[in-house]
């Protein structure tokens, strides 16, 4: 079931700090965030930080090592002595990891712990770069676990809502998949039993659609992310 939630968008869209506002109403969480070195006015590289604050700079322009990306130089060996940190989790915790970029997929090891977290059962958030693209990166857009939610200046606001809410609808989802008594399906037709009403959904263009007014703006909701569960197409 969709369960994965990648955040893409050009450098400086706000990727990072959308995905700060939405890990930090959790306290049951495990990943790392990316975050900018600076010397006055100049970035001079990057740093991990993890769910319990700890920290390490895996690029900078100082470094000596044979991975480069533009003027930084990618410690390997920091990113994946981080890594053992963020590799075990709760079935509750909410999965973080920002970035899955040129610099992270250096390391076999990052592309290990991206894959697990998207295989676990638990919900996953992602930053992917916009400006970077590889077989990696193509296979876990393409994931039928995973939405895709593109950040700008113009709509990141409306795109955080979005993420808040659709981690809730996740979750909700997952609680009517367990009481299939809410659920009356007929070929392409459905009615389903929610918390609030009666909902209606149609199978078309092969995806399951419902009425409810989620649904109407974002094209997704529990509903449909239940049905499709229960009734696998």
């Amino acid at each position: 079931m969709i369960k994965n939630i990648l955040i893409t968008g050009m450098p400086g869209s706000g990727k990072s700090t959308i995905l700060d506002k939405v890990t930090a109403q959790y306290t049951k969480k495990v990943g790392f965030v990316t975050r900018e070195i600076r010397k006055g006015k100049d970035r001079e590289g990057f740093e991990i930080e993890t769910h319990t604050g700890d920290k390490i700079v895996f690029a900078h322009v100082s470094f000596n090592t044979k991975y480069k990306v533009s003027k930084y130089f990618v410690n390997i060996d920091n990113l994946e002595s981080f890594l053992p940190k963020v590799s075990k989790f709760r079935e509750d915790d909410i999965l973080y990891l920002d970035e899955v970029g040129q610099m992270q997929l250096f390391s076999e090891d990052f592309k290990k712990i991206v894959l697990k977290y998207l295989d676990s059962d638990n919900i996953s958030l992602l930053t992917v770069s916009k400006i970077y693209e590889n077989e990696f990166t193509k296979s876990i857009k393409n994931r039928e676990d995973v939405i895709t939610v593109e950040i700008n200046n113009e709509n990141r606001d409306f795109q955080l809502n979005f993420i808040e809410n659709l981690i809730k609808k996740i979750i909700k989802a997952r609680a009517y998949i367990l009481d299939k008594s809410r659920f009356k399906i007929k070929g392409d037709k459905a009615i389903m039993n929610s918390t609030h009403a009666i909902r209606n959904l149609n199978y078309i263009n092969k995806k399951w659609n419902c009425d409810c007014d989620f649904f109407k703006e974002h094209s997704i909701c529990s509903h449909a992310i239940a049905i499709k569960e229960i009734t696998f197409r």
